[in-house]
């Protein structure tokens, strides 16, 4: 990888501040022929090698998202149509599309401001069951009418999730794999199910879990995947990038599909201390919507001992080549982890 680059993302490592901040990174990058994948450390932290897997988070949305447009394609699923075809079980399916949901604005809640959520969690308890975290979120009682108005809501994607698995008619790795990651061949990845299956994967301590004395807690001991209700990607930085760069700058995703994946709503709100100038999100993916700051899009994702972020930087004048970065950290600051990517592609095109 360019060495200036490196460098750069280097010191924004070492400026990291408090328990939250990453020690250590890998980021992958796309751009036309070329391909760059390496490990990054702050002064005395270990080296992760390149191929080090992470647990990518709510990235994994854009992945849920992208191999149900495929299907749309294809004709399996109308998106603008309502759910109780694929969602019987689910007694508002009727008033909500697979649109609405991709995008945050089917009315469901969230479990992220829930106090029995965190405390679970924290306590190392076993996770709720699908119909457990729609019971806990009231999922059934919307609270807006569908496509009024935004709300970030991870049992959204779970239900995503079960129209991937319904209408595919397979089990979600799977899914995923046929749709996403088996054409192009990638192979560094998997869907944790189980606590032992975040052996192997490279996180940070948590200071959210806690630990003996008030330490950062051991992610592989206290975590357990079942708690990201959508369902969670294990993978490395270099098969997200390649994903990623598929899908909008190879064809992977149709053009139509794409456009309609990339098409936002304004995020109400600021997001103080992150890079984004007007927020934006479509289906599946964050999008920053300034002119001057962007475009680009992508997602970030952060839990227990990791932040990631894969965005894709369209070509916004003939000389350029469209770029795309997955960075991956050791750390639970979403916000230096987003900072960190805008800088890598600001340094690889000055």
């Amino acid at each position: 990888m360019d060495r200036y680059t490196a460098d750069r993302l280097t010191r924004l490592l070492d400026e990291g501040d408090g328990p939250a901040a990453a020690r250590a990174a890998v980021v992958a990058v796309r751009s036309g022929p070329h391909s760059w994948t390496t490990g990054l450390a702050r002064s005395g932290a270990p080296l992760p090698p390149a191929t080090a897997r992470f647990l990518i988070y709510s990235i994994t949305k854009t992945l849920t998202a992208a191999a149900l447009l495929r299907l749309c394609e294809r004709g399996l699923i109308d998106p603008d149509a309502p759910l109780d075809r694929w969602l019987p079980d689910f007694a508002a399916a009727g008033r909500i599309t697979l649109a609405q949901l991709l995008a945050h604005r089917a009315g469901l809640r969230n479990y992220g401001g829930s106090p029995a959520y965190h405390a679970a969690v924290r306590a190392g308890e076993e996770p709720w069951s699908e119909d457990g975290f729609l019971e806990h979120c009231r999922a059934s009682d919307l609270f807006a009418p569908p496509g009024r108005e935004f709300s970030y809501s991870n049992i959204g994607y779970l239900l995503a999730k079960r129209v991937l698995e319904r209408a595919s008619g397979l089990p979600y790795p799977q899914a995923l794999d046929r749709e996403l990651f088996g054409p192009l061949g990638l192979t560094g990845w998997s869907v944790p199910t189980e606590r032992g299956d975040l052996s192997g994967l490279w996180t940070g301590p948590s200071p959210y879990l806690g630990g003996k004395d008030g330490l950062p807690a051991d992610v592989a001991a206290r975590y357990h995947p079942g708690w990201v209700a959508h369902g969670v990607v294990a993978a490395t930085a270099a098969d997200i990038a390649d994903l990623l760069h598929a899908l909008f700058a190879g064809g992977l995703l149709p053009g139509a599909a794409a456009a309609r994946m990339q098409e936002s709503f304004p995020v109400p709100g600021t997001m103080r201390g992150r890079p984004w100038v007007e927020p934006g999100y479509g289906l599946g993916l964050m999008v920053e919507r300034d002119g001057q700051a962007g475009p680009y899009w992508g997602h970030t994702g952060g839990g227990p001992g990791g932040s990631a972020c894969a965005y894709h930087f369209p070509a916004r004048k003939p000389v350029e080549e469209p770029v795309t970065v997955a960075l991956f950290t050791d750390g639970e600051d979403n916000d230096q982890a987003e900072w960190m990517t805008v800088e890598a592609v600001e340094s690889l095109r000055e």
